[in-house]
């Protein structure tokens, strides 16, 4: 809008100067016909600012109608000239200060187009002059400024040329470094090794859930997962072998829990679940299976038994998350010192049966 405002500005200059230059060398009033064209032009410029400013023209290659208004000026200004052509210098001069607005958004084939319709439109005018006043024109001299016109447009589709391509190489070097801020904002909350959110993401997540339980009292839980005897699995097998162990439970818990759950590490052989719009006996099934489902499996290649201790506690209104946060741990301690292999609640704890403990 800021551009096309300054192209109709300069236009209005270069109509004024018209007008005076017109009375100068002809002792006459402008014609009818420049008047009329002006009145076209400005309506013309002024539709098209309208459809830019209401958005209509967002989706297109480009927004900013440049190609469109460059033509629509150069048919102005052929019309000036054919009216007075004594005043073709001053003209000529406007035509060339509106090449510069094409470096917005023209490419190195559209300045050529515009620089070689100008050329055209030029060439016609020069002809229909010569055709109706001989006399008025130096072929000469004509040849000469026709000569420098079309040289002075070239330079300009050149040089439109070199902006395209800086453009081209701006707008890929900006979608690069889009895509490495993303990147690393991805980096920044995830898990190198299990891919699972790090501790970070899930305590900004935790804020928002606890926003959306105190708005709209949605409950929800969380867990503290551990493995159980980890450091010896480093100890014996190698950290290798214990990563490999990591990433595969990390895997299981990602495809145990819902799109709407939050599956993160929360740090060593610590993970957190948290369960959104559960209660503590609903997620104590979910929490379950997940146990049961770890205890069946068997991790690494070195096909390792591992079982894991859950802390569970509930979000209680108005409590900060740290505070759930810490009332899982403790259960998950707790877990931990009843003989880990089981899923802590707060209040009430839940053990495998005697047939499960001896088969594990």
């Amino acid at each position: 809008m800021r551009r096309h405002s300054m192209a109709a500005a300069g236009m209005l200059l270069f109509t004024v100067l018209y007008v005076v230059g017109y009375g100068i060398v002809y002792q006459a009033d402008t014609p009818f016909l420049v008047y009329f064209a002006a009145f076209l032009y400005f309506s013309c410029h002024a539709g098209v600012a309208y459809v830019i400013w209401s958005g209509r023209t967002k989706e297109m290659s480009d927004p900013s109608l440049t190609l469109p208004v460059m033509a629509l000026v150069i048919l102005f200004m052929s019309v000036m000239i054919l009216a007075g052509p004594a005043l073709r210098g001053i003209i000529l001069l406007g035509l060339l200060n509106i090449m510069p607005f094409g470096v917005f958004r023209l490419s190195g084939k559209g300045f050529l187009g515009v620089s070689l319709f100008a050329i055209a439109c030029y060439a016609l005018v020069i002809f229909l002059t010569h055709y109706r006043n001989s006399d008025e024109l130096l072929p000469g001299l004509e040849a000469l400024t026709g000569f420098a016109l079309t040289t002075s447009l070239l330079v300009y589709a050149f040089i439109g040329r070199e902006f395209a391509m800086l453009r081209a190489a701006y707008r890929d070097k900006n979608l690069e470094l889009r895509r490495a801020m993303a990147r690393i904002e991805e980096l920044a909350v995830t898990d190198e090794l299990t891919g699972l959110n790090n501790r970070r993401y899930l305590l900004k997540t935790l804020e928002k859930q606890r926003a959306l339980a105190v708005r709209q009292d949605i409950p929800f839980v969380v867990a503290f997962i551990d493995i159980d005897f980890f450091k010896q699995v480093n100890d014996d097998y190698g950290h290798r072998i214990g990563d490999q162990v990591l990433a595969e439970l990390a895997h299981l818990l990602r495809v145990s829990v819902r799109e709407v759950d939050l599956a993160a590490r929360y740090g060593g052989e610590e993970f957190v679940l948290l369960l959104s719009g559960l209660n503590m006996e609903a997620a104590e099934g979910v929490l379950e299976r997940i146990r049961a489902s770890v205890e069946c499996q068997r991790f690494s290649e070195a096909e390792l038994h591992q079982t894991i201790s859950i802390g569970v506690a509930q979000y209680h209104p108005d409590e900060a998350t740290d505070e759930v946060l810490g009332r899982a741990d403790r259960m998950l301690y707790e877990a931990k010192h009843s003989g880990r292999n089981r899923v802590c609640l707060e209040k009430r704890s839940y053990a495998p049966s005697s047939d499960q403990e001896s088969s594990s």
